[in-house]
């Protein structure tokens, strides 16, 4: 009933605007507004800026060091706490950098053909490729992270560990640009 003196409109007339207004807001609903062009190089930033942190944050107060009858650690009154580094073991059948093999020991040696200059050279070319590998791995983060590199070892040795293969091995770490080192010891309960 139009009280205004307007025809009154018919059903499907009515239907028919109706169906028009709902095309027509959902035009609206699918046309995106100057939307302008996500920018996620600041959010990639901060996730690797997070990252590196977490990764240089993440620290034990000891070594962990799987014991075996191929390494037993020397005992010590020492009272220093271990820090965070990079570790090379010297078992009395592998030689491990980060847990993965680099070398084999038979009778306390290296074998002579992977060391670069012979028997009697102290280069040993495996642990100097993985320890550089290593380092440049190290330098990104600490570039990442605004520190310096400082080239840090952890020498993890059996207590028989020959003196000859411990010097190839701390030679050997020094060309890759890790001449700073400490041992890994056991505390002993005197």
């Amino acid at each position: 009933m139009a009280t205004d003196g307007a025809k009154p409109a018919s059903p499907w007339a009515a239907r028919l605007a109706g169906k028009k207004a709902i095309r027509s807001y959902a035009r609206k609903l699918a046309e995106p507004e100057d939307i302008k062009d996500l920018n996620i190089t600041p959010m990639m930033d901060m996730m690797t800026i997070i990252l590196v942190f977490l990764l240089k944050s993440f620290t034990s107060s000891a070594e962990i060091v799987n014991m075996d009858q191929n390494l037993m650690l020397p005992p010590s009154m020492t009272q220093l706490a271990p820090k965070q580094a990079v570790p090379v073991t010297i078992t009395k059948r592998v030689l491990l950098v980060e847990g993965d093999a680099v070398a084999p020991i038979t009778n306390g040696r290296i074998d002579p053909q992977l060391k670069r200059d012979g028997d009697n050279g102290y280069y040993i070319t495996p642990l100097v490729e993985t320890l550089s590998k290593v380092a440049r791995r190290e330098k990104k983060i600490a570039e990442m992270s605004g520190q310096k590199f400082e080239g840090e070892l952890t020498i993890i040795a059996d207590r028989n560990t020959p003196y000859r293969l411990l010097t190839e091995v701390l030679y050997s770490c020094g060309q890759a640009e890790y001449a700073n080192y400490r041992l890994l010891v056991l505390k002993s309960r005197e």
